[in-house]
């Protein structure tokens, strides 16, 4: 029974199906979804920030991040509209380096460097943790999805 809850309280056919590394790349999935966020957020302060009268302040704290994020949508997403490997990573390292880059130039120096490097170590666990997808294992295994048109 796939997909069952089991008296450990860890699905069966999920995690425990997919063992420690599925769900350490389950883990780094959330993190790089919460750094996606944060940068965003990094994004807005940094571009708010500066001599400008406060309604250009507004619209570049609004604008910057709604930007970066309509980008992301369409070239780094993992549903992207365009799928080119190339503007993919040019998008993802212009937002995280542009958030970084600020965070630091706006006197948060330890957060920037922080931020990069928590960036680049769930990059790599990426690269070296088994895809969550080619498991099919974790929090939606099993679940059909209406606008899933895969066989």
């Amino acid at each position: 029974m796939t997909g069952a809850v089991g008296t450990s309280g860890i699905t069966a056919g999920g995690i425990a199906a997919g063992g420690v590394g599925t769900a350490a790349a389950w883990v780094n999935l959330a993190a790089v979804f919460a750094l996606e966020l944060c940068a965003l957020g990094a994004l807005g302060y940094v571009a708010s920030r500066g001599a400008s009268p406060l309604a250009v302040r507004i619209a570049l704290g609004v604008g910057v991040p709604l930007v970066a994020a309509v980008l992301w949508g369409l070239f780094a997403a993992p549903n992207a509209t365009f799928h080119n490997p190339a503007a993919m990573v040019t998008v993802k390292v212009l937002v995280f380096g542009a958030a970084a880059v600020g965070l630091f130039l706006t006197g948060h120096r330890t957060l920037g460097v922080a931020f990069a490097v928590t960036v680049v170590l769930t990059a790599v666990l990426a690269q070296v943790l088994p895809s969550p997808d080619a498991t099919n294992s974790g929090p939606a295994a099993g679940v059909s999805h209406a606008a899933d048109t895969r066989p």
